[in-house]
């Protein structure tokens, strides 16, 4: 694995920007994806994912907001909501996150570029406190650490919930990255057992188990993969248990402080047609 460590260069940055790294073929890449907001109307989509260079994990979907959410004479639209804060549709190409419209004005807009440590406290100050007004520091903060990163709002199980199944024998090799979702449960039913593991690592090497990499010969057994998904031949197509799993999934969202109980009653009502 290359060593991005000390190269001079930002440690966050979009993907795009990192000529080295791209979405690994037949894996999930969840740019263009429509995201939706606690409300059940659209925000935006997915733009592009913010990569941590130096221990090569996605920390942040980049997010396209509708201009339609925002006033008129404002330039940026993009917002950084970190992976563990959204979680993928079980069943269409979706992301859900728990912002509505109105909390987009409380929201720091990303302007594009490396990401700096004031702006992850920003982030996250809007995410765990968006009801407080957020107080700048006066002098410089430290990078955010293991610590920081190791809060619910960074765990990817929380991002990739039902779309992956336990993987066997996963390595845990840190020089690749493993989103691990080659076994995508497409079954409207959603599967509601245990919670399914996903290693959301970045990886460059020519060799890559899953996620992203670099180079022409990389294997890819996982992670990323709009053409990946495996369907479950035994799908059911009966609408009242395709309800039912909608509000289980959701029961499962709000126990996991993805969402509040009025978004979860919102939800539901609407996913019943109420």
């Amino acid at each position: 694995m290359a060593n991005h460590a000390n190269d001079g260069l930002a440690r966050l940055a979009p993907l795009h920007d990192l000529k080295d790294f791209k979405v690994a073929n037949h894996n999930l890449d969840v740019r263009g994806w429509e995201v939706i907001g606690s409300d059940g109307k659209r925000i935006g989509k997915v733009d592009d994912l913010i990569v941590d260079r130096e221990l090569m994990k996605v920390r942040y979907l980049d997010i396209d907001v509708d201009k339609d959410h925002v006033l008129v004479d404002t330039d940026p639209r993009h917002i950084l909501i970190p992976i563990g804060a959204a979680q993928l549709d079980d069943d269409g190409d979706q992301v859900f996150i728990s912002l509505d419209r109105n909390s987009l004005s409380r929201f720091p807009f990303y302007r594009g570029g490396a990401v700096d440590s004031e702006y992850e406290y920003r982030v996250m100050h809007a995410v765990t406190s968006p009801n407080d007004t957020y107080a700048q520091q006066t002098t410089t903060q430290n990078s955010p650490n293991a610590e920081f990163y190791g809060r619910d709002q960074f765990n990817e199980d929380r991002f990739y919930g039902n779309r992956h199944q336990r993987s066997q024998a996963m390595p845990q090799d840190q020089s690749h990255l493993h989103t691990s979702t080659s076994n995508f449960n497409t079954n409207p039913n959603f599967n509601t057992g245990p919670s399914s593991y996903s290693d959301a690592n970045l990886g460059s090497g020519t060799h890559a188990t899953s996620g992203m990499g670099s180079g022409t010969g990389m294997h890819s057994n996982s992670g990323l993969g709009a053409t990946g998904s495996s369907s479950n031949s035994n799908m059911d197509s009966n609408p009242i248990q395709n309800d039912i799993a909608t509000i289980e999934r959701l029961r499962a969202m709000l126990e996991q402080g993805t969402i509040t109980q009025e978004e979860f009653t919102a939800l539901k009502r609407k996913a019943i047609g109420l």
